[in-house]
C-alpha cells in the first residue's frame, strides 16, 4: 500500500477504535468530542507531518499506529479543547458519588451526635427519640408518610409541644413552634436544630426512596439526630458515621409484648374473623372483597387502610378502628400498616404472603422487613391486648411466616444506601456538558428524561459498594410525557417531573400535563378535574373520587412550588379537597356494611362466589350460602339477617 493511503487508513481506524474512545474518555474527552478532536486531528496531522514521522508510522502495524497516534494527539486535544475538557471533568466529578456526605458542607462542619434506636415495632424506639426530640428547644422529625407527620404534629400540640408541620401538601405554621414534624423527602436541610428525628432508617436501602434517607442523615445541621427502625441498617449507618467522622451510639429495645404465631390459621376462613383482627392484603380490590365478606358474613364492621385513600380518611378510619366505642371492630388493610401507626391490634392475619410488584410476585415475608414491621403491630404497648397474635388465612403459609418471625431483624441486611440528585446538581451536570441534548435542554428544546438517563448512566460508573443509584421510574415517564412542552425552564420542567403524580392512573397524567402546559403558557392553572358531587355509590365511583382527589392534591403540591400568579385559590381548592373526603367516607359507610348484602343482589352474588375460595370450610357456592345464613348465627354483633331463599337463588 502506497505512503499516503496507508497514513489515511490509520487515521480513520484511530478515530472509530473503541479502545482510543476510551483512553481518550480517561483524560475527560467525550464520544462526541472525540469525534470532533479526532477530525480535527486528522487535518492537523495532515499539515504539520514531517517525514521522518511519515516513515515511522508507516512502518507500523494498526494496533501499534493507534497507540502512538494517541500519544500525539492526547496533547492537541488537550491543548486545543482544553475549555470544553475542563468542563466535562467538572461536570463528571460533581456526580462522583462515591463521596455523597461531602455535598453538605453545612453539616460537615458540625460535630454531631448520632445515635440510633434499635428494636422491632411495639419496643417504645420512636417514643424515646421522640422525647429526647421534645426536650431540647429546637427540634425536627422526619417520617415515610404523611399520615406520621400529621400524627406527631396533632400529637405534639396536644401535649403542650408547639409544633409545625410541612408535607408536600400541607404547610401549618403554629405561633412560637420551633419543632416541626414533616415528610423525609420535605426535610429542610439549610435550618439548623438541636434535635432531629429520623424515622424508618431501614428505608435508607428503599431503591426507589432511600435517597431521602441518606439526604437527612448525612445532610441535617443537628446537634443530635436520633434514628430508630430495625436493625438491618446498623452495619450500614456505621459505615456512613465512620465515613462522616462522627460518633454513632446504639440504643437496644425489645417488644413490650409478646408476639405469637397461630399456627391452625383460620379454620372458617374470614368467617372466623374477630374483634381486634387486622388483616393484611396486598390490592386494592382484595381489601374491599374482605371487606364485604367480613361484614357480610359476621355482621362486624369493617375499616379500611390502604395507600390509594387519602390520608386524612386513613387517619379517620384509624380513629375508628382504634374507638371502642364506635361499632368498628375490624380493620383490613395494605402494608403501609406496618409504618409506625398506632392501631389497637389484637391480631395480624395476612391475606397472602406474595405482593405483586408490577408483572411478578414476590414472598412479601422472606424478601422484606414490610412483613415483620406489619406482624409486629399486633399487640401494641397500651392496648387493650396484653399479647399479639399473627397468622395467616391459608393454613400453607404458616412455615414461611413462622420462619419469618424466627429470623432476627439484625439478621436481614440493608447493604446500600440510596442516592439521587439534587436539582443543583442536574443544573449544573446540564451545564458544563458538551452533548448536545443538554446544550438543547437549557434552550429548552429537548426533553428532561434525556438527561436524566445520561446522568443515571454517569452516576452508575461512580458508585462504590456503599451506595446505589435509586430508581425514578416516575421521573423518567413523567418527564417523557411533558417532552414536547415548550416554554419551562430547566427547574420547572426538573419540579414537575418530580411531582407525586400516580402515572399508571391516565386521569392524574393528564392533569399532569394540562397544568404543565397551562404554566408554560404563562396561564392560570385551574384544577379542573370532574368529580360528581354526591355520595357513591359502587367502588368504581369511590375509585373515581380517589382519582380526582389525588389531581387536587397534585395542584396543591405543584401550588407550594409555583407562583401564586398561576396556581391561584388554593384555599378554595383545599376547600374541594375536604368535601371529596366527606362524601367518601360517607360512601364507605353506605356502600358496604352488615346490612349492604340484604339490598344489592350484585353484592349477593359476588359474596356468594368470588368469596367460596376465602372460607376455607365452603368448598363451593352452596356452603358459603350455609355460612352467611340465619341457621349459623354470625360471629359478630347478628346485625345480618337475609333470607334464606334470596340467597340460594343468586347462588
Amino acid at each position: 500500500m502506497e505512503e499516503g493511503p496507508r497514513i489515511a487508513a490509520h487515521l480513520t481506524a484511530f478515530s472509530k477504535s473503541a479502545k482510543m474512545r476510551d483512553s481518550a474518555r480517561a483524560l475527560y474527552i467525550n464520544n462526541q468530542l472525540f469525534f470532533t478532536a479526532s477530525t480535527e486531528f486528522s487535518k492537523w496531522f495532515g499539515r504539520g507531518m514531517s517525514a521522518q514521522l511519515k516513515d515511522t508510522l508507516v512502518a507500523l502495524e494498526p494496533g501499534e499506529a493507534e497507540d502512538a497516534l494517541f500519544n500525539l494527539f492526547a496533547p492537541f486535544a488537550l491543548n486545543t479543547f482544553g475549555d470544553q475538557i475542563k468542563k466535562y471533568s467538572e461536570a463528571i466529578k460533581m456526580l462522583d458519588l462515591r463521596k455523597p456526605h461531602l455535598w453538605y458542607p453545612m453539616a460537615r462542619a458540625l460535630q454531631r451526635r448520632l445515635v440510633y434506636h434499635m428494636g422491632p415495632t411495639n419496643s417504645g424506639k420512636t417514643y424515646n427519640a421522640l422525647r429526647a426530640m421534645c426536650a431540647a428547644e429546637t427540634g425536627l422529625y422526619c417520617g415515610p408518610l404523611r399520615l406520621l407527620a400529621m400524627e406527631v404534629y396533632d400529637e405534639l400540640n396536644a401535649s403542650g409541644t408547639f409544633c409545625n408541620l410541612t408535607t408536600g401538601q400541607e404547610r401549618k405554621e403554629v405561633p412560637f413552634a420551633q419543632h416541626t414534624a414533616c415528610t423525609i423527602e420535605m426535610t429542610n436541610l439549610s435550618k439548623r436544630v438541636d434535635v432531629a428525628v429520623v424515622d424508618e432508617i431501614q428505608q435508607i436501602g428503599d431503591d426507589s426512596r432511600g435517597w431521602a434517607w441518606t439526604r437527612a442523615l448525612q445532610g441535617l445541621a443537628a446537634n443530635e439526630i436520633h434514628m430508630c427502625g430495625d436493625g438491618s441498617a446498623l452495619p450500614l449507618v456505621r459505615t456512613l458515621a465512620h465515613q462522616m467522622g462522627e460518633e454513632l451510639q446504639v440504643h437496644s429495645y425489645e417488644r413490650f409484648t409478646p408476639l405469637a404465631i397461630e399456627a391452625e390459621g383460620l379454620a372458617r376462613g374470614y368467617l372466623d374473623v374477630q374483634p381486634g383482627d387486622c388483616i393484611v392484603a396486598f390490592s386494592r380490590r382484595d381489601i374491599y372483597d374482605i371487606k364485604q365478606l367480613i361484614e357480610a358474613g359476621t355482621g362486624q364492621r369493617v375499616c379500611v387502610v390502604y395507600g390509594a385513600l387519602p390520608p386524612e380518611m386513613r387517619r379517620t378510619q384509624a380513629r375508628l378502628f382504634n374507638d371502642p366505642d364506635s361499632g368498628y371492630d375490624v380493620l383490613v388493610a395494605s402494608d403501609a400498616v406496618g409504618m409506625g401507626l398506632n392501631l389497637n391490634i389484637r391480631r395480624i392475619i395476612f391475606h397472602t404472603l406474595e405482593k405483586t410488584d408490577g408483572s411478578f410476585a414476590r414472598q412479601i415475608m422472606a424478601t422484606q422487613t414490610k412483613g415483620m414491621l406489619c406482624a409486629g403491630r399486633a399487640g401494641r404497648r397500651n392496648s387493650v391486648y396484653g399479647q399479639g397474635l399473627v397468622t395467616c388465612l391459608n393454613r400453607a403459609d404458616i412455615p414461611r411466616l413462622q420462619e419469618a418471625v424466627a429470623t432476627p431483624l439484625e439478621a436481614l441486611s440493608t447493604p446500600t444506601a440510596g442516592l439521587f440528585p439534587e436539582f443543583e446538581q442536574l443544573e449544573a451536570f446540564a451545564g458544563n456538558q458538551l452533548e448536545q441534548d443538554f446544550h438543547n435542554i437549557l434552550t429548552r428544546q429537548a426533553p428532561l428524561h434525556t438527561s436524566l438517563l445520561s446522568m443515571l448512566f454517569a452516576a452508575e460508573a461512580r458508585v462504590d459498594g456503599t451506595y446505589m443509584f435509586c430508581k425514578q421510574e416516575s421521573v423518567i415517564q413523567a418527564a417523557r410525557l411533558l417532552s414536547k412542552v415548550e416554554g419551562l425552564s430547566l427547574q420547572e420542567r426538573f419540579w414537575f417531573c418530580m411531582a407525586p403524580a400516580n402515572l399508571r392512573n391516565p386521569v392524574a397524567a393528564a392533569a399532569l400535563l394540562r397544568f404543565a402546559q397551562k404554566y408554560a403558557a404563562k396561564q392560570q392553572v385551574p384544577v379542573d378535574v370532574p368529580w360528581k358531587d354526591r355520595v357513591p355509590q359502587t367502588s368504581q365511583e369511590l375509585c373515581d373520587l380517589e382519582a380526582a382527589h389525588q389531581v387536587i392534591s397534585l395542584w396543591v403540591w405543584l401550588s407550594h412550588r409555583f407562583d401564586e400568579e398561576f396556581f391561584v385559590g388554593r384555599p378554595r381548592v383545599e376547600e374541594m379537597c375536604e368535601q371529596i373526603i366527606s362524601i367518601m367516607s360517607e360512601g364507605l359507610q353506605q356502600m358496604f356494611g352488615p346490612t349492604a348484602l340484604l339490598t344489592n343482589p350484585k353484592l349477593q352474588k359476588a359474596v356468594c362466589h368470588r368469596f367460596a375460595s376465602w372460607t376455607n370450610g365452603a368448598r363451593n357456592a352452596g356452603e358459603m350460602v350455609h355460612y352467611l345464613s340465619p341457621s349459623r348465627p354470625p360471629l359478630g354483633m347478628g346485625l345480618l339477617q337475609p333470607d334464606p331463599p334470596l340467597l340460594s337463588k343468586v347462588a
